[in-house]
């Protein structure tokens, strides 16, 4: 009788995790354009945050990893004025895509 080989459970929790971080993302790229977000225009962090919070229920290292994970992708970038991001038009599309 031959055992089953199982992928590490790390691997599992990875996939899963980036997952989830892919789907929260662009969850909350689509709350940030409904609240407003424009490509390329400045969003202070705190606003960012807010909106996540407020519609999504996102914040902490929900939040964070989302948020890693669309600056990954390129769906958000560093502005250069420190503590804001903006959406870039990739991100709008992304968020725009039913």
């Amino acid at each position: 009788m031959e055992i089953a080989q199982l992928a590490p459970a790390h691997t599992i929790a990875s996939a899963y995790n980036a997952r989830v971080d892919r789907l929260d993302a662009i969850r909350l790229l689509q709350a940030l354009v409904a609240a407003g977000a424009k490509p390329r225009a400045p969003m202070a962090t705190d606003w960012v945050h807010n909106i996540a919070v407020r519609n999504m229920s996102l914040d902490g290292t929900k939040l964070a990893s989302a948020l890693a994970y669309a600056q990954a992708e390129g769906w958000l970038i560093d502005s250069p004025r420190k503590g804001w991001i903006s959406l870039t038009r990739a991100g709008e599309v992304i968020a725009r895509v039913k």
